[in-house]
């Protein structure tokens, strides 16, 4: 396969491994999101879990660009298993909301990423649900 400008050589995006048509993972592997199936067409449920930086954001980037490639009209996005993420982690919550498709943010949040959304006040901002079952995701 020929590299594209912009690309690796397997195709993926620079800083992204496509490790199947629903995961994407980090080159580094600290963080991966993976799309899960649900019972609404319209909703797409991404589980994201490791560490979110500037190095390993481009993973979730790109699921949640392919959600609103897919015209997701609910992209619950499960924070559960994310440990850290820093302001660039949060600047890309921040761009997912204000794009079409409405953002929900699933928990249970990590001590860190609910001091994170509490310090900068953005947890009156996302549409936040404690665990699966409250997002009506059960």
């Amino acid at each position: 396969m020929g590299v594209i400008r912009g690309f690796a050589e397997d195709g993926a995006p620079w800083g992204l491994l496509a490790v199947g048509p629903y995961a994407y993972r980090s080159p580094n592997g600290v963080a991966g999101v993976r799309r899960e199936p649900t019972a609404s067409a319209g909703t797409w449920l991404l589980s994201a879990q490791g560490e979110f930086d500037r190095d390993t954001l481009p993973c979730l980037h790109s699921a949640l660009c392919a959600a609103r490639r897919a015209r997701a009209e609910r992209i619950a996005l499960d924070l559960s298993g994310v440990t850290f993420g820093d302001s660039s982690f949060l600047q890309e919550l921040i761009e997912a909301r204000r794009r079409p498709g409405r953002l929900l943010l699933v928990g249970p949040l990590a001590g860190q990423i609910r001091r994170l959304l509490e310090l900068t006040g953005t947890d009156r901002v996302f549409d936040l649900a404690e665990d699966r079952p409250s997002a009506g995701l059960a």
